[in-house]
């Protein structure tokens, strides 16, 4: 009998993480106050809308995104508690009071926490069963013999070509006797008969008579039953054998393949705006930290501080930053510009 596979751990409101922490820390058990204490920090910020609610995060991504949306001071004092967190959690270190009250210290966003957004409605797939097609009953075994259809196919093409040699090679038929009688001769008295038209002038037909009446018999009857055994090998060679069966199997993209294959979409979509915008963000994200400016900060205070910081022209930055981007010239332009902007600044 396997063991049930244990259910997906959900975290609380930082209120109840919060609770938890000071309980633990009042009863001197600073391990478990560690853990509830960061986890109410967690659950703080994914409240107050700092942080994006995802189902798994650990401790290092925590201090990595909060890094993007908080002050420099304030993301610098939860990288340490990140990494008491894993070394308390994962590596079996007993934590210190002073650990402990410097995360309390840090902790400005679990308290009056608005409470959290209800939970999503899990649905649980269930597989449906494969459907049975009906089986057939098996063929004999000389019917599943390729050797008896290759013999049979060979026997059959033997005689067809007897056949059309025996036809070939026969006695063509006698030309009509002439009459006995010759015909009268003409009566004076009677118009001289039409003169019949030269072979050349006679005209044949439209050509509306089928292939079989102008080809000999023996071919046309060949011909046709080539056919018919080609069309049968046609469908015994390509007919499905059997249901379809799905069969999982892991896919691995390497990262530089995934990176061209979106870049491929992108440029065939040719909405440059969205580009623009998602290299922004990215460089945004990370000079933010370094010119000590929040996610929240308005458009003129994040300009002023990189004209500052790499001396480039107010406007210049704006372009590169929020302009409108409606071309490819100008897309490749702005990527130029925030890369230049990112080197200066870090």
């Amino acid at each position: 009998m396997t063991d049930p596979i244990p259910p997906t751990p959900r975290l609380g409101a930082a209120e109840e993480h919060r609770a938890a922490a000071e309980n633990a820390a009042q009863h001197r058990d600073f391990d478990r106050a560690v853990r509830e204490r960061f986890r109410a920090v967690l659950r703080g910020l994914e409240q107050r809308g700092m942080l994006e609610v995802r189902r798994s995060r650990t401790a290092q991504e925590t201090a990595t995104d909060a890094s993007s949306t908080l002050s420099a001071e304030a993301a610098n004092e939860l990288q340490p508690a990140a990494s008491s967190f894993d070394e308390v959690v994962y590596g079996g270190r007993q934590a210190t009071e002073d650990e402990y009250r410097r995360l309390e210290y840090a902790d400005r966003y679990s308290q009056a926490a608005p409470p959290p957004a209800p939970e999503p409605d899990e649905l649980v797939a269930t597989e449906a069963p494969p459907r049975t097609r009906r089986q057939l009953p098996p063929l004999p075994e000389l019917l599943r013999n390729p050797k008896f259809w290759a013999a049979l196919i060979g026997a059959i093409t033997v005689l067809l070509l007897l056949y059309a040699a025996l036809q070939s090679c026969g006695t063509p038929p006698a030309a009509n006797p002439p009459p006995k009688h010759p015909p009268p001769a003409t009566s004076p008295h009677k118009p001289p008969p039409e003169q019949k038209e030269p072979e050349q002038d006679r005209e044949y037909g439209r050509g509306q008579d089928s292939i079989f009446d102008r080809l000999p018999g023996p071919v046309a009857f060949g011909g046709l039953q080539f056919l018919i055994a080609g069309g049968a090998l046609v469908w015994w060679r390509a007919r499905r054998r059997g249901a379809l069966v799905g069969e999982p199997r892991p896919v691995e993209v390497a990262a530089n393949e995934l990176l061209a294959g979106q870049a491929a979409l992108y440029r065939r979509a040719k909405d440059y705006d969205h580009v623009a915008a998602k290299l922004r963000a990215a460089t945004l994200r990370r000079i933010r930290p370094m010119l000590d400016v929040t996610s929240d900060a308005p458009q003129d205070r994040v300009i002023a501080a990189i004209a500052t910081r790499t001396g480039a022209a107010p406007a210049q930055v704006q372009q590169a930053l929020f302009g409108p981007v409606p071309d490819a010239g100008t897309l490749e332009l702005v990527a130029a510009q925030l890369e230049w902007i990112e080197e200066e600044v870090g």
